[in-house]
């Protein structure tokens, strides 16, 4: 899974970029990292590299939406709180006890910051960063569209027939579901 911030807000982390050789620039920092092309010019090659890491690739959080990011990878991989049950009949229970905590976990941390998209600040800075941001945009995208295709864990077993009674019987090196299809 990997989460993706705004472009502008990179110096909030400046040691993002020392994972840079100053060669690099300080433009388009993760459309470098995600089609590992460090020094040089990039172009759409690169981008197209990126996007698809982005699309295909990663379980997708944003951190404008970091809470529901954070849950939503949560229930994909089947984390379970420290004290929660992680049983189908205490799952409600569960998702308040983590909504709970990631709430908590989340109010040290800054906000995005705004930028006036008329500001000659703005301007320059997305000029030298235009890849990255068209990647924030697709990241943003790519989380709202898994709304749709990222299936949480339990749902997930309920389907393969793996339901939380089959795991009280006993956990058997093949389950039932399983064995017609192979």
């Amino acid at each position: 899974f990997s989460f993706y911030r705004h472009p502008i807000d990179y110096d909030v982390h400046p040691r993002l970029k020392q994972k840079l050789p100053p060669e690099a620039g300080a433009n388009n920092f993760l459309t470098r990292l995600l089609s590992d092309v460090h020094s040089g010019d990039i172009g759409f090659k690169e981008l197209g590299i990126a996007k698809q890491v982005i699309r295909q690739v990663t379980v997708t959080g944003t951190r404008d939406l970091m809470a529901e990011s954070l849950f939503r990878t949560g229930k994909y991989f089947g984390w379970v709180p420290v004290s929660g049950t992680g049983t189908k009949d205490g799952e409600e229970k569960d998702d308040i006890i983590a909504k709970s905590c990631i709430d908590n976990q989340l109010q040290a941390f800054p906000g995005e910051r705004y930028a006036d998209h008329n500001s000659r600040e703005w301007q320059v800075f997305y000029n030298a960063n235009k890849m990255d941001c068209q990647l924030y945009e697709l990241a943003r995208s790519t989380w709202r569209a898994q709304i749709q295709t990222i299936i949480p864990l339990t749902l997930q077993k309920k389907r393969a027939g793996e339901d939380d009674e089959d795991e009280e019987d006993g956990d058997e090196e093949l389950q039932p579901a399983a064995e017609g299809g192979r």
